[in-house]
């Protein structure tokens, strides 16, 4: 279908995120990835914490989501996330350092630590880390 496009819609409780026309999504369901491509069945999909991508002609977005659900119907994907965060805006040095805190805090098994929470943090901080390095590199024009 030329021509033929999906409208994705990503909101979380705080805003919404995200709408605009795009080729294809890949989104992170709960028994694994999912592909939507213009013309897909009607379905509504629990998801995981993980990567969401979009592909609009040659550009590729890239969203660390936290959980929620997903709704498609009639050429619209509509993303219903705890949180989303596009992984253009993750500060790559600030995600490290996090990453690095929370697993000393597990570390130090401190007795007044919340374990919970920390493995809650590791498991965000470690998200946003690799949606940020799942960016598709920029290739340089040599002219």
């Amino acid at each position: 279908m030329p021509g033929a496009s999906l409208r994705l819609v990503i909101i979380t409780p705080e805003k919404p995120v995200l709408e605009r026309a795009v080729d294809s999504v890949a989104l992170p369901a709960w028994d694994g990835e999912m592909g939507v491509l213009p013309g897909h069945a009607a379905a509504l999909v629990q998801l995981r914490e993980g990567i969401l991508r979009y592909k609009d002609g040659g550009d590729t977005g890239v969203f660390a989501v936290m959980g929620g659900f997903a709704e498609v119907f009639r050429d619209e994907v509509a993303v219903f996330a705890e949180a989303a965060e596009l992984a253009e805006e993750i500060d790559g040095e600030k995600v490290r350092q996090d990453v690095e805190k929370a697993k000393n805090a597990l570390a130090s098994r401190h007795p007044d630590m919340d374990i919970d929470a920390a493995e809650a943090a590791l498991k965000v901080a470690l998200l946003r880390l690799k949606a940020k390095t799942a960016l598709p590199r920029r290739r340089e024009r040599r002219g």
